[in-house]
């Protein structure tokens, strides 16, 4: 199996006011093509960070994190939001749908952001929904 995740040394920590605060510090892992990993801990002990960090949307304080072999430091924002739109995909805690469109086209919204036609991304869409 091939390496589809790794983390070296990450840290993340946040500032409020003079005080740092310490989410994440350390982390070293390895997640290979086909794992399937559960993140669990209590409210505040950084498993939403680290998704958060794994799926480019924050950065790491310190460390490195590759993705599919993409080192996602090396990565200026275009190209940064391109990976994302094309390997990366979240399903949030409180979901973030907009109520106006149906089921479908709420799936199908971050699928605007990449080069399908509409045919394509409503089938992908109805693929993801089954």
């Amino acid at each position: 199996m091939s390496t589809i995740v790794r983390l070296r040394d990450v840290a993340k920590s946040y500032h409020r006011g003079s005080t740092e605060i310490k989410v994440l510090e350390d982390i070293n892992l390895d997640i290979e093509a086909g794992d399937f990993v559960a993140l669990m801990g209590p409210s505040g002990s950084g498993k939403t960070t680290l998704l958060n960090l794994i799926g480019g949307i924050d950065q790491p304080t310190h460390g490195t994190i590759e993705v599919a072999g993409s080192p996602l430091e090396s990565l200026n924002p275009r190209a940064l939001a391109r990976f994302r739109s094309e390997h990366i995909g979240f399903i949030f805690q409180f979901y973030n749908l907009l109520p106006v469109l149906s089921a479908e086209r709420n799936v199908e919204l971050p699928l605007l952001l990449t080069p399908l036609d509409r045919a394509e991304r409503r089938h992908h869409a109805r693929i993801a929904l089954r």
